[in-house]
């Protein structure tokens, strides 16, 4: 009797044989999909790794960008500070500018009033000296001499004519003394001028 089998064993063996190569041609395929997977895999690491290092750079920029950031804003909070003070400083100064020049103003109100009362006396003693000066008589001088003086009435010159004192009339005093008009007095016809 023939064995069955022993054919069936060889397609058996050949099926399995087969499948084995397909398998191993699968396995294959695999292998190189989990090669290429792998050169992926260790690109996007490589890539992530690149990028985990940029993101740190960023990060680094970003903090050393806050801290300047800190530092201008208390910077620019010293300099508000600085305003503020300058400004009250301005307006202590402008109203003690307006004090004193209300004080000039009024200074010079005072000053225009006293020009005034100055400008006032000043006329007045023009007007005591004018007075003063028709009331004095000149006396003899290095250019004037007691012989131009000529009495009025009869002609008399030089020794003929004296100075007296006129005590009806005080021109003011040295001291306690009271000091008086002088008038010429002609020893001929006694005639006062």
């Amino acid at each position: 009797m023939k064995d069955l089998t022993e054919g069936l064993d060889n397609k058996i063996v050949k099926g399995l044989q087969n499948k084995v190569e397909e398998y191993s041609a699968k396995i294959n395929e695999l292998e190189q999909l989990i090669a290429k997977k792998d050169e992926e895999l260790e690109n996007l690491t490589k890539s992530n790794k690149e990028l985990s290092s940029k993101v740190e750079k960023i990060d680094s920029e970003v903090y050393d960008l806050k801290k300047t950031v800190t530092i201008t804003e208390n910077q620019a909070n010293g300099l508000k500070a600085e305003v503020d003070e300058l400004k009250q400083k301005t307006e202590e100064l402008s109203d003690e500018l307006a004090k004193k020049e209300n004080k000039i103003t009024d200074l010079n109100e005072i000053l225009a009033g006293k020009e005034k009362i100055i400008e006032e006396q000043k006329s007045k003693l023009e007007k005591t000296e004018t007075e003063l000066s028709a009331l004095i008589q000149t006396e003899p001088t290095e250019y004037t001499s007691e012989e131009r003086l000529v009495c009025p009435k009869c002609g008399a010159r030089g020794k003929d004519l004296k100075v007296e004192e006129d005590k009806s009339k005080v021109l003011g005093y040295i001291g306690h003394s009271p000091m008086y008009r002088k008038s010429n007095v002609c020893k001929k016809c006694g005639t006062t001028f």
